[in-house]
């Protein structure tokens, strides 16, 4: 017996809402590649966001989530921040960055990438179980 739960299957809107928000990544995400070294650079040195462990985010990662908030500060997942005492308020629209992922070519040592929603502290309040 399978515990895993089956999920609905979206409605055509909420396809065509996912398949929106992937092209508008990967026009955020081209632009900052055609961005120079020294440009990427300068911006996330500017910003300097990090995550909720503390860690800097890259400086491709920096600038992208620069160009989607720029008052960006420090960002976590959905249930990072719920793992902090914190939630993401309802409504809010989270940034979009690249998190590697194991690569499934088992010949190759570099990781693939896959896009991850983040969301920026100023868009969490907290939660009524830490209060």
């Amino acid at each position: 017996m399978s515990t895993t739960t089956r999920r609905r299957p979206l409605t055509p809107e909420q396809v065509a809402a996912t398949a929106d928000r992937r092209a508008k990544f990967r026009d955020l995400a081209a632009a900052v590649s055609a961005m120079t070294d020294a440009e990427r650079a300068a911006l996330a040195a500017r910003i300097m966001p990090t995550t909720i462990e503390g860690h800097a985010l890259s400086v491709h990662n920096a600038a992208l989530a620069y160009m989607q908030r720029p008052d960006v500060t420090i960002v976590g997942g959905f249930r990072q921040w719920a793992a902090a005492g914190r939630q993401v308020r309802k409504d809010e629209h989270g940034i979009m960055v690249w998190a590697p992922t194991k690569n499934r070519d088992e010949d190759s040592d570099r990781p693939g990438f896959v896009p991850i929603t983040l969301f920026d502290i100023a868009q969490t309040d907290e939660s009524e179980a830490a209060k």
